[in-house]
């Protein structure tokens, strides 16, 4: 357990739901810099390189070198969340779209694999059987994603065809939650820095407990720099599968730390060629359900990127890292033979209560 961190963490990176709209966050790429974009993908493809094989090195232009380094830094030390609007979803593949969001990742950070299959680009969408359970990883099913972390340092995710309704986007200041949570139930902060048990859900190598057998804490505290980690489905499977009960008090800090989070959050929809990303140990993020449409060539669609920064990382403790990865990385090394987690490991959230003012 970290040292707990007792002041006020400043604006702009705890910042309050009410403090921006989305125009304000957003980015509008110019005609030129989608030019740029439409380059690059030209001169991959005539490379021959797939996905995984574009690096920094194939994605430089000047069109785009100084704005996304302006917004990494935002990432990284503003308030860690931006919108980059204008992508051309409906000129292109979603191949073709695929290598433009990775190529502007790329300038940010190395892709990480999402699951024990290795895939590196996340598609976001419900690909539950008629008649079957939804998967336990969320972003495979098409109800509600309460607000939480991923595993990734950098989180990237691009709407390139919205749901008929609903599929709204929440997201939360970790940092800012810490603030209110220090001010207004100091009780409750040492929880928080232990931590909880982590279920891995079946994606963990052979060798590798299926739980956690340490607890991973919701805030650490890192040279004075305060990181969050949260996603109390996947703590609720490992205790259900300890055959352990939440204490009282436990409850209490999981419900309050989501009731604050709840009220705090920014929320908005994210429409096709619009991408935000989010510092992931500063920032949580959400889902509202959303209705389908009936057309498959309609169905809603969204790309995920999860990366570790190239430079600038936030210093932070290795139990965030559950997977335990063997080159150290964010996110879950590919597992030959697993599969992303199955209904079995799927537990549902409880609703959040609001927090009083």
């Amino acid at each position: 357990m970290t040292p707990q961190y007792q002041e006020q963490i400043p604006a702009p990176m705890a910042w309050r739901g009410g403090d921006f709209t989305k125009e304000q966050i957003a980015f509008d790429l110019t005609a030129s810099q989608v030019a740029a974009l439409e380059e690059i993908l030209g001169r991959v493809e005539r490379a021959g390189l797939s996905m995984r094989e574009i690096g920094p090195e194939h994605v430089r232009h000047p069109a785009l070198d100084a704005p996304l380094a302006g917004i990494f830094n935002e990432i990284q030390h503003g308030r860690g969340i931006t919108i980059v609007r204008g992508f051309p979803v409906t000129r292109f593949s979603v191949e073709q779209i695929s290598k433009m969001f990775w190529a502007v990742g790329a300038h940010f950070g190395r892709g990480v694999s999402q699951s024990a299959l290795g895939d590196v680009l996340g598609h976001v969408r419900d690909e539950t059987p008629p008649g079957q359970a939804e998967s336990a990883r969320g972003y495979l099913s098409r109800r509600e994603l309460q607000l939480h972390t991923d595993l990734g340092q950098i989180v990237g995710l691009m709407c390139v065809r919205q749901s008929r309704t609903g599929g709204f986007s929440q997201y939360a200041s970790g940092l800012a939650i810490h603030n209110e949570l220090l001010a207004r139930r100091p009780d409750l902060m040492p929880l928080y820095y232990r931590g909880f048990r982590y279920h891995r859900r079946g994606e963990q190598p052979a060798d590798h407990p299926e739980i956690t057998p340490y607890n991973v804490p919701v805030f650490s505290n890192v040279d004075g720099n305060v990181s969050v980690f949260y996603v109390r489905e996947i703590s609720a499977v490992a205790m259900r599968d300890l055959g352990i009960d939440y204490t009282a008090e436990e409850v209490d800090a999981l419900d309050t730390f989501r009731a604050t989070a709840y009220r705090l959050q920014f929320e908005t929809r994210l429409e096709p060629g619009e991408a935000s990303f989010l510092n992931n140990l500063t920032t949580l993020h959400a889902r509202s359900e959303f209705d389908d449409w009936d057309e498959a060539d309609k169905k809603r669609l969204m790309l995920r990127l999860w990366l570790d920064a190239h430079r600038d990382a936030r210093p932070s403790v290795r139990e965030i890292h559950i997977y335990e990865n063997k080159d150290g990385a964010s996110g879950i090394d590919p597992v030959p033979g697993r599969l992303p987690a199955v209904a079995q490991y799927h537990v549902p959230a409880p609703r959040p209560r609001v927090a009083a003012e």
